[in-house]
């Protein structure tokens, strides 16, 4: 599942999702990798995935940048 369609079905702003993150994300960044235009790190990836439940998947955040 892709961050954006995962916000998107789960009615979760980027501001919030970004505040389930551990450490938090912002919400610019969380919008940014949303479409694809933020690079991200590893770490950054583990947090999404960690803070999506493991819906979020790392292939889907790889493919979106």
């Amino acid at each position: 599942m892709t961050l954006d369609h995962y916000l998107t079905s789960s009615g979760i702003t980027a501001a919030d999702f970004g505040a389930k993150c551990e450490p938090p994300l912002s919400e610019a960044s969380v919008s940014r990798i949303r479409r694809g235009t933020q690079n991200i790190t590893r770490d950054v990836m583990i947090r999404i995935i960690n803070a999506s439940g493991g819906k979020i998947t790392a292939d889907s955040l790889v493919a979106a940048a």
